[in-house]
């Protein structure tokens, strides 16, 4: 498996913001410059972390755009704004290339607004303080540069490349993949097995939603699969969560389009999934779900070494309620 990120930033310049300098920052500093970042430090000298943010020359096309746009925003601003809100008045374009590591949480919160990819701090004898960023760290020498990384890629809206097969790349999906989405899930040989997708604004909000929160969260969700060679979307697969016996479970999933089958392409995908979950996400056992009638995905399974658990049946919708076999594997 090919890794997407290994140490090769997706940013060139970060900018510290910081009550006071300790160690940890600037054994940090030092081995960012090594790295070839451009690193600028803004020490809170008034105690507020967002006079300080004024003092930083990174940061000052961001904030004065902010200010154009509280205007817009009326008397309250976008400190009161939605965060969509706040993210579409166009703070997007100057905040390229530039991650904000911050132990003001006041700072980090209005920041991650504009759409700032934003790393909390937690310094030493801090580290029970409470923080509201999305991302938050402790010993920053000791933070892999994969994690900001993917901080950087989360506040952007780059998806993940997941792994490359011989034949395939897998990555997480953007609301621009939409329209090829909805030609997969009408493909005859897809829609047997699956439930349709949404009604184009609906499906839209889901997206949305799935990336900000299954992607974000566990890490994990529904990938897509592409060729490598065309580009073309060819499948989606990936792990999903699910309840078996009462428990929360990590479940396997794969459809390929079927000009594409029996082409050893859902064993292809499905081993290299495996291996991530085992691998990357540390999973300790993955489920898979299939409908009785569905003889080649239960070949497929057996393949992929998982082994029967047992029946199940689940209400698929449109399709009714369906018979279906469980399997389990230990990673």
């Amino acid at each position: 498996m090919d890794k997407s990120m290994n140490n090769i930033h997706v940013f060139h310049t970060v900018v510290l913001v910081l009550k006071q300098m300790n160690e940890d920052v600037e054994k940090y500093i030092e081995a960012s410059a090594s790295e070839g970042l451009r690193v600028e430090v803004c020490i809170e000298t008034s105690g507020s972390g967002m006079e300080c943010l004024h003092e930083s020359a990174n940061l000052s096309k961001i904030l004065n755009k902010s200010i154009e746009n509280n205007e817009k925003l009326g008397a309250e601003g976008i400190k009161a704004a939605s965060e969509d809100t706040a993210k579409t008045m166009g703070c997007k374009e100057e905040a390229l290339g530039l991650l904000v590591i911050t132990d003001d949480d006041e700072a980090a919160g209005y920041l991650e607004k504009l759409g700032v990819a934003v790393a909390g701090y937690r310094a030493p004898g801090h580290e029970y303080e409470s923080f509201s960023a999305k991302y938050v760290v402790e010993e920053l020498p000791m933070v892999d540069d994969d994690y900001f990384n993917l901080i950087y890629m989360r506040a952007h809206h780059i998806p993940l490349e997941i792994a490359r097969t011989s034949r395939t790349i897998i990555r997480e999906m953007t609301e621009k993949d939409l329209p090829d989405m909805y030609g997969l899930y009408a493909d005859p040989a897809v829609a047997r097995w699956t439930e349709p997708l949404y009604a184009y604004e609906e499906e839209l909000e889901f997206t949305r939603a799935y990336i900000d929160n299954m992607y974000t969260f566990y890490g994990y969700g529904l990938w897509l699969v592409f060729d490598r060679t065309s580009g073309e979307l060819i499948g989606r697969a990936g792990i999903s969560r699910r309840v078996i016996d009462d428990n929360e479970c990590c479940e396997l999933g794969y459809i390929i389009k079927g000009n594409r089958q029996r082409q050893g392409l859902g064993y292809e995908v499905g081993s290299e999934i495996v291996k991530y979950a085992r691998d990357t996400l540390g999973i300790a056992e993955l489920w898979l779900c299939t409908e009785k009638k569905n003889t080649a995905s239960i070949a497929l399974a057996g393949k992929l070494g998982f082994t029967l658990y047992g029946s199940s049946v689940y209400d698929s919708g449109n399709k009714g309620v369906q018979q279906c076999y469980l399997y389990k594997k230990e990673l």
